[in-house]
């Protein structure tokens, strides 16, 4: 019985150590690291959002068209998609980097944040692009409008992490 008291005693004397002298940090204590603006990560969220809105009305309008009208409203909503998986694979990648303490550890995912955000931010930039040139093709004004809206999402987000991207350098 004595011996368990000694191991118990042993135990949470040093849970209640400081840091200094091998206790555990106290969650209060672990170091704070200063991550991208949460408003970014909100806006980014927004843009991905806004992208998943648009694909649901293009699905939704392609269920009553046929030929060349569907098949534009396929692409858009493709580009749309792409979108969307490049905004949460960014959302993905901040939320790492804001939540890393290890300032070497921070460093090295800073390289491949600012790889990854330059590669994404060129693909948004290309979808964008694209979406411009499949409205050509397309009769249907709310098409358009959806298509529209979709390249301004597109470019938007694209400026959203070629705003990240200058503030990490």
């Amino acid at each position: 019985m004595r011996k368990l008291a000694l191991i118990v005693i042993y135990v949470l004397g040093f849970a209640a150590l400081p840091p200094s002298l091998g206790g555990q940090t106290a969650p209060s204590q672990w170091p704070t690291a200063t991550p991208p603006s949460l408003a970014v990560e909100r806006d980014i969220a927004a843009r991905k959002k806004a992208l998943l809105d648009e694909s649901s009305d293009l699905e939704e309008m392609g269920k009553s068209l046929q030929g060349t009208e569907l098949e534009t409203t396929a692409a858009l909503d493709a580009k749309a998609g792409q979108g969307v998986m490049e905004l949460d694979a960014t959302l993905w990648l901040l939320g790492v980097y804001d939540n890393m303490q290890c300032e070497s550890d921070r460093e090295v995912v800073k390289n491949a944040l600012k790889n990854r955000l330059a590669f994404y931010s060129h693909l948004l930039g290309l979808e964008a692009d694209q979406v411009v040139a499949h409205l050509g093709f397309t009769k249907l004004p709310a098409t358009a409008q959806a298509g529209e809206r979709i390249k301004n999402d597109l470019r938007a987000a694209k400026a959203k992490l070629d705003e990240i991207l200058v503030s990490l350098n």
